[in-house]
């Protein structure tokens, strides 16, 4: 027979069994709620948002970078762009490819396929209007590279072309823009197609717009690593420790550390403003050295900042050295701390314009 203190136990048993399951569904439901808001329809996924929107006159998608659009030249259609970034615009590994936030794009469509022999001789003439001009044909439904491999035979009804809006070096001038516009509609013209340009007006202040947005970002994160009440660092031992630890001499003698993909992490320089940046072919003792990460060139720029720490880290234990900023004061733990959140800051905004940190598009705008 059952006694009194096994019912007990059986009872409590049975209040503890249902209070783990009324507090695993609540687990559930708070969690169900917090995945809700952080994934819901208002959150747009960067990279998948949208399908990809076949190009017809007069309906193309608005770009991030936004213009006005009240004063449109006679003969003139609305801003043409391209699709929203996909999953081959953002891969990291892919070739340049024509991107709707940093490039004016001119659209040429024809009842028959244009051939090689009607669209190279543009080609070849745009090279003379801008160095920043790419070309792409439409092949099942994708934009494709024209490159000098294409076969003779191989027509395309849609081309596009875009021109780059801004660069380093400042935005496109408005006379560059003029050349592009009425080459394309000339070429048009010229095969019985017709043709979409973006207003010049329009053209000028997205390349404002974007050059402001390039200069904003536009930054190069560096630590250093200084000797230890004053002590120099033999560039041998330097050198030995930068290509035991994977990296390799440039050209100007920095050593570079590279991915998998062969994509620029970051450098190692001489710190020294008034002498060369290589450890290459340096003097026997450098007084300094640099760590330096280009972020909006650089895949996943977070994580290879932490990596960039590591390696400034083991340099310094190595060197007899400390990890100082640009002012010679050491590197905190906080610093460390704000210094990432300003990478993770650009990283974000840069994601929020479709020009992904490291990606060919920010591999051009960067440039």
């Amino acid at each position: 027979m059952i006694s009194d203190f096994q019912m007990a136990l059986g009872g409590i048993a049975i209040v503890v069994i249902v209070a783990v399951i009324v507090y695993n569904r609540w687990q559930e439901s708070k969690y169900k709620k917090r995945y809700e808001r952080a994934f819901s329809a208002d959150h747009p996924d960067v990279l998948f948002d949208g399908e990809r929107v076949e190009p017809k006159l007069g309906e193309m998608p608005a770009p991030s970078f936004k213009a006005a659009t009240d004063d449109i030249e006679e003969g003139m259609f609305a801003p043409i762009v391209s699709s929203p970034i996909t999953p081959r615009d953002a891969d990291h590994g892919s070739t340049a490819a024509i991107n709707a936030e940093i490039d004016t794009v001119a659209l040429v469509l024809a009842d028959s396929p244009m051939l090689p022999d009607q669209f190279w001789p543009v080609v070849d003439q745009s090279r003379k209007v801008s160095k920043h001009v790419l070309w792409e044909g439409l092949v099942g439904g994708l934009w494709q590279p024209i490159d000098a491999n294409i076969d003779d035979d191989k027509g395309f009804r849609e081309l596009r072309a875009g021109l780059q809006l801004a660069s380093r070096s400042g935005p496109v001038d408005s006379n560059t823009l003029a050349l592009f516009n009425e080459m394309m509609a000339s070429f048009a013209q010229g095969i019985g197609a017709v043709s979409q340009r973006e207003d010049i007006n329009l053209a000028m202040h997205r390349a404002q717009t974007v050059d402001a947005f390039c200069a904003d970002t536009d930054i190069e994160i560096a630590v250093n690593i200084i000797g230890k009440s004053g002590v120099t660092f033999a560039t041998t031992k330097v050198r030995g420790l930068a290509e035991s630890n994977g990296m390799m001499a440039n050209e100007s003698g920095e050593y570079v550390l590279r991915d998998d993909l062969g994509n620029l992490q970051f450098t190692l320089r001489n710190m020294e403003a008034n002498e060369q940046p290589g450890i290459k072919h340096a003097g026997a003792y450098l007084t300094g050295l640099s760590l330096a990460l280009d972020v909006p060139r650089t895949v996943q720029p977070e994580k290879v900042f932490e990596r960039m720490m590591a390696l400034a880290l083991r340099f310094a234990d190595t060197l007899q050295g400390e990890i100082v900023d640009d002012n010679r004061a050491l590197l905190t733990a906080n610093g460390r701390k704000v210094i990432g959140e300003t990478i993770a800051q650009i990283s974000a905004t840069m994601v929020s314009h479709n020009v992904l940190p490291g990606s060919p598009a920010a591999l051009r705008l960067y440039s």
